[in-house]
This record gives C-alpha cells, structure tokens and sequence, in this order.
C-alpha cells in the first residue's frame, strides 16, 4: 500500500522500458548524475563514471554471489512440475534428523500438495525434497546441503519478475554480480537471489581504469532476498521494518565508515547502501536487518550513491529519495522516463553526489 503523502514519488513506467536484457557492453548504459547541492541533472554513459570522482573516493560495493536459485521441481511420476525459488536456510527441520537441511521458499500452485509430499529437481532426480508448511510460509526439506555448485547444476538465475521471461545461459554471466565474492571473509556470503544491479554495470575495463584514477573500494556484504521485490503493506510503514536480509561488514570498511579517512564514500547500489546503514544503526558489523529508511531519515556515512532506477512504489525508491531529497528524485525519476532511460536490473544507472 503506497500512502497519499508519498504520491509526489510514484510515477507511470511505459512496459517498454523495462530492460529485459542487458547492454552490451555494460558499461555503456547511461548514467544519469545528480548534483544535489547544484540541484542539477547531467546525461552521460557510465563508462565514463570517473569523470565525477576524484582520487580518494572510496566505492562501497556488495560482494554477495548470486545463486541459480529457481528450480524446477517435479512430484513422483512427475505427474506434476513446479517452479521454486529458494529463499533461506532455516535454522528447524520438522522431519529431524542431521542429513541435509531445511529452506523456506516460494512456490505457486501447491495447494493439493500435502504435508510430506516428495519433490525432485527436474534437472537430477538424485537432489529429493520434502514439503512442509508453517502458516504461510513454505518449508522444503532437502537430503543434502544445497551450496552454489548444486544450485548451479539444479537451477537457474532467479531474474525478478517484472522481465517475463525465462532465465536465459547467458544470464549466468550477465546477472551475476561484478564483485561476487570479492571479500576475503567469503564465509560469510550466505548468497543471494538477485543481484546488486548497480554493480552489473562494471566491466574490466572500468574497473582498471578507476583504480589506477586512484579510486578504492571497499567491500560490505547484504545477501539479497527476495523480499526485495514485494510491495509495500501497511505493516511495514507502522513498524518501520522491511524483509530481512544478512549483512557483514569487513573491519576495513568499518575503519572506512567510522572515521571517513578523509574520503568520499559512495555506496555502489541501495543493497551496499543498507549494509552501511544497518551498520550505523544497529552498531554492529554483522546481523539481520530489516531497515526501512524513507524520506526524512538520517542517512549517515556516505556521501554518493551509484544506483539504477526502481520499481514504482518500492522501498528502494523511498531510499533513493531519503537520500537525494523527494523533489530532486522525483523530477529525476520523470525526466529519465522522457529521455527513455531503461529501468530496472538491467537498465540504466544514476550516480547521486
């Protein structure tokens, strides 16, 4: 439920520009900037990102693994397949036991599926999972640890809904995230279904060049839920809570996001965004978050943000707006729909400073 008194926010999105694909090369998407003591609004392409930073800046990015999370899943006798994104891990197995583990997930059209029902992955019948519900929430029970490589071998990328269309081989490049990975802590990726689109925009190329511009980066980690695509409710603006996510900060970045060193900080995407502001807000360089930040709130501890253009209504339009002011975020957001920027994951970009 969107409240009235954010109506200057929302807007009409022509289904056609909505990105379904990605550029090629990325990093010639463009690139809005918003200047927000200036009030201005630049057109340019992303490849040339280091025009607006100066040496010192310091990129904040997400280095969270995406994982081929939709499977395919099919009843005995495969009298019946179904999709299924896997959603978490969770922590209790009603059937007990040690082996394998649980996750909650979603899944349609599974009303005449008892309690106990066995699935298995269309792709290799050996992965066996057995369904369970707890109210509303879908539970499966899998014969063995799902990690990466078994998602990869059972799944395919998780691409959000609104691009209606099937996940594609290409997709396992294009999707995934720039920096997967790129922290030294790697055990505390938990993996995501959907990608930190900002950073999809990266090549090699760019990356090279900022860093010999003297540009740092600086990783954090928010495994990304799907959560991130669910409208607003009433719940959420009388609690102030969203869906929750894990985060970590790397005790570099935390030195970074304490004292500032003297740089400018730019979050790379609203996912990054998050992490550091769960940081400043709980105190802590791991949990489980649930901010929602919204127009008003103080936002501490960056000074930039690079992030693309989102859903109408949607909780990371509301951050972009606490961060670069309703006025200026609503006329940006109109002006990109004349100028026909694309939206979405595998859309266009913005850089706020």
């Amino acid at each position: 439920m969107w409240p009235a008194d954010y109506q200057d926010l929302d807007f009409d999105l022509p289904d056609e520009l909505i990105a379904r694909y990605p550029n090629e090369p990325p990093d010639h998407a463009r690139l809005m900037v918003i200047n927000r003591a200036q009030q201005s609004l630049t057109h340019d392409y992303f490849f040339n990102l280091g025009n607006y930073l100066t040496a010192g800046d310091a990129i904040i990015y997400n280095a969270t693994q995406v994982e081929e999370r939709r499977v395919r899943l099919q009843t005995a006798g495969a009298q019946k397949t179904l999709e299924c994104v896997f959603l978490s891990r969770s922590p209790a197995s009603p059937h007990g036991g040690d082996a394998g583990e649980q996750w909650q997930v979603l899944m349609r059209n599974v009303r005449r599926l008892k309690d106990g029902a066995v699935l298995h992955a269309v792709n290799d019948a050996a992965y066996e999972f057995v369904l369970s519900r707890d109210e509303d929430k879908i539970y499966l029970h899998a014969n063995r640890s799902l990690g990466p490589a078994d998602f990869a071998r059972i799944g395919e990328m998780p691409l959000p809904p609104y691009m209606k269309r099937a996940a594609e081989a290409k997709d396992r490049e294009t999707y995934q995230n720039f920096f997967s990975r790129q922290i030294a802590e790697k055990d505390k990726v938990q993996g995501s279904v959907a990608s930190p689109t900002a950073a999809l925009h990266f090549t090699h190329e760019l990356f090279a060049k900022l860093r010999a511009q003297g540009i740092g980066f600086y990783p954090v980690c928010l495994d990304i839920g799907y959560g991130t695509f669910a409208p607003l409710n009433q719940q959420n603006f009388a609690t102030a809570n969203l869906h929750a996510e894990h985060y970590f900060i790397p005790q570099a970045t935390a030195d970074l996001l304490q004292s500032g060193m003297g740089k400018r900080r730019i979050a790379l995407g609203t996912t990054s965004l998050r992490a550091v502001l769960s940081f400043h807000a709980y105190g802590q360089t791991e949990g489980e978050t649930r901010l929602f930040v919204k127009p008003g709130d103080a936002l501490n501890g960056v000074e930039g943000l690079i992030t693309n253009f989102h859903l109408p209504q949607s909780s990371l339009l509301l951050l972009v707006a606490a961060f670069a002011g309703r006025e200026l975020t609503a006329r940006a957001y109109h002006e990109a729909v004349q100028q026909r920027y694309r939206f979405f994951s595998y859309g266009d970009a913005m850089l706020i400073i």
